[in-house]
């Protein structure tokens, strides 16, 4: 186009001197040596050559023109390009970024957060801890500097930052450790973490300095020092067995990236929004977002459901996308991230609860008649793997076939028929039918008194009819219209369980195709479905179940003494099936404190073939983990965690505005 345009500038020259040709040559040079001499220079004036227009015809002059604009679009384009090549976006500061969360915040306190997910995510951004995880996963000091291991690996002496301050300006110092860790230890407190530091002696150096001696070696003890430190100047005066209770448990005062700013509740007291901003005093990079708040709800679909907030952009992120719903959170502009994490989903027979769990038989035939691919693809669409135990792959210890049940839906029959002959549904409904008319009749007797003795009333003809509608709308409500056989014992008792499970869609879908496997076998199954805020008082601490279908995150140690060993039996223990077997507790606590990993990996395995041999529980498959932000979202690298709260180890990089910075 440049070459063009020189080419057309060229011609135009030619015929200005072309008209000319009245006069030789050399006449136009001696007429342009005159001028020359006359005003003293060579090159003529801006305003001479203006005068040069009246050469070209009309045609010609809108041809300049256009040339001339054509000239300047080109310079624009090629300047833009040349900008655009060495002016870099990069992050800046500001912007509130929004994230929906189904649940509600409890206890933002690391003392006792371990038992909520949403309260262990806040923890998180609030509080900092001796280690953290860094975004490639690795352990590394947080607020320590760094620390010493004696040789007989039992003493650990940490090195702590002095520029760390907490959110109300007082200095951390380590007092702070000692308070956290002694209060984790007071039985008062009731901590989920009193296990994990039980025998753990500490004490105080100097102010930033602190030691750790443990009663034997534990391998895995940096990796429970990431629980978030409190402040003493703050907890001191409140009374232990007061602590679960304080205010400050959702007002609370931390040294990490994000500071407490406010929360708001509706009529009933439930906390919809809760507001953290940047903590400028930060000891380490200081995050780029001003905001970060939590937006709760109470369920994930519905119109006020928290997938219907995002796509409407009323959120920037969902911290959760269950795998039945995924389809309707994918659209344009909207990023799905699915780190890697450990977590199963398993079936937990509450033995206790249960008399009729207590036979090896039942839960046999139970674990025989069920279909773990049937679950994974029709639940998960095969966005998981089928596990057969509790220590999962890449973990030392884990082996596919330890705990592996062939599916038989012959050998589950045939191993109920020897104790719970079958029953069909036909003969099954009239004996409900008679149970049921029978409590309706007790309750209608009424008797009086009369000259004669006592009179007794029996109901009218009309009652006798509502009343027979009323039953038999009761049992096809009861009774399951594909179950074509009932079991029952010699004392007439029904084979039945009930089957409780969070209230969402994966866990709804999967108790739906287990309750229609073991209709199969002829056991009758109640679900229960229980709302995420009212699961751990209704269901977890009451231990209120026959049968639980949840999921564990193991971590990032397979490590199974919060979920099995016989002292997490009680809330806030995470052992749900309550078992409890001094093989497996010597197993578990050999495991704990051996060195060498050949050994840990022979414990480790022992327990899964004593596991697989008790069937506490069945083991059904490990999902991923996913959730969701728009596309204006930047900053986000974390390929794995242990728990949902470790997708914010790279938080503070995170960022929404941006601005150009030159580099050649």
């Amino acid at each position: 186009m440049v070459s063009s345009l020189f080419s057309y500038l060229k011609n135009i020259t030619v015929k200005i001197v072309r008209r000319c040709r009245a006069k030789p040559l050399k006449s136009v040079r001696h007429d342009f040596k005159l001028l020359q001499r006359a005003k003293g220079r060579f090159w003529p004036k801006f305003s001479q050559l203006w005068h040069v227009r009246r050469l070209f015809s009309p045609a010609e002059k809108k041809v300049i023109k256009i040339s001339f604009f054509v000239l300047l679009l080109s310079l624009s384009w090629v300047g833009w390009r040349f900008t655009d090549a060495h002016i870099v976006q990069m992050p800046a500061n500001g912007g509130r970024y929004v994230e929906a969360v189904v649940g509600s915040p409890k206890s933002v306190n690391p003392v006792f957060a371990s038992t909520n997910d949403v309260d262990m995510d806040i923890a998180r951004l609030v509080f900092s801890g001796l280690m953290r995880y860094d975004a490639k996963h690795r352990l590394v000091p947080d607020l320590a500097v760094k620390y010493d291991l004696n040789a007989d690996k039992k003493i650990y002496t940490f090195e702590l930052r002095r520029d760390v301050f907490w959110h109300d300006g007082n200095p951390f110092t380590a007092k702070d450790v000692q308070f956290t860790i002694e209060t984790i230890q007071n039985p008062a407190v009731n901590s989920p973490l009193f296990v994990s530091f039980q025998g753990v002696e500490i004490s105080v150096v100097d102010d930033y300095t602190i030691r750790f001696v443990l009663p034997e070696p534990f391998g895995q003890f940096l990796s429970i020092l990431i629980v978030g430190i409190l402040p003493e100047h703050v907890w001191f005066d409140v009374p232990p067995e007061q602590m679960r209770f304080s205010n400050l448990n959702l007002q609370p005062i931390g040294t990490g990236p994000f500071m407490f700013k406010k929360l708001a509740k509706d009529d009933t007291g439930y906390i919809y929004s809760y507001e953290l901003e940047r903590f400028d005093k930060y000891f380490r990079q200081s995050p780029f977002l001003d905001e970060f708040v939590f937006q709760f709800f109470p369920e994930y679909e519905g119109s006020a459901g928290a997938i219907e907030a995002f796509r409407g952009q009323k959120v920037d992120g969902l911290n959760f996308v269950p795998h039945a719903l995924r389809d309707k959170v994918e659209r344009k502009h909207v990023v799905l991230h699915t780190p890697q994490l450990p977590q199963y989903t398993a079936l937990f027979f509450n033995q206790d609860n249960q008399p009729i769990l207590k036979e090896k038989s039942v839960r046999l035939a139970l674990a025989k008649a069920i279909d773990k691919e049937k679950i994974l693809q029709q639940v998960l669409k095969n966005e998981g793997s089928v596990i057969n135990g509790p220590i999962l792959p890449g973990f030392a210890g884990y082996d596919a076939n330890i705990g592996a049940i062939a599916r038989s839906i012959e050998e589950a029959n045939k191993l109920l028929d020897e104790k719970w002959p079958r029953v069909t549904s036909e003969n099954y409904r009239e004996k409900r039918k008679t149970e049921l008319w029978k409590f309706w009749e007790d309750g209608q007797k009424t008797t009086s008194s009369t000259a004669n003795g006592t009179a007794t009333s029996t109901p009218d003809e009309a009652a006798k009819q509502r009343a027979e509608t009323d039953i038999n709308s009761q049992l096809d409500s009861e009774l399951s219209t594909p179950q074509t056989f009932y079991r029952q014992d010699k004392q007439g008792k029904i084979l039945e369980l009930n089957l409780v499970t969070v209230k969402n869609e994966e866990y709804r879908k999967a108790a739906e195709i287990i309750a229609g496997l073991w209709q199969e076998i002829g056991v009758k199954v109640n679900l229960k479905f229980y709302e995420v805020r009212e699961f751990s008082r209704e269901v977890l601490k009451p231990r209120n179940y026959d049968i639980l279908l949840y999921g564990e995150i193991v971590g990032d140690d397979p490590d199974p003494f919060p979920f099995w060993h016989s002292s997490q039996i009680d809330y806030p223990g995470l052992n749900l099936s309550r078992y409890l077997n001094r093989n497996a507790d010597a197993l578990i606590e050999k495991a704990r404190t051996a060195v060498n990993e050949d050994e840990r990996t022979g414990l480790y395995k022992k327990f899964q073939e004593l596991l697989a041999t008790e069937l506490p529980a069945v083991f059904l498959y490990m999902p991923t983990y996913t959730y969701a932000t728009t596309d204006r979202v930047n900053g986000l690298g974390v390929e794995r965690i242990s728990r949902p709260a470790d997708r914010f180890a790279d938080v503070t990089g995170w960022y929404v505005k941006t601005n150009g910075q030159w580099q050649w």
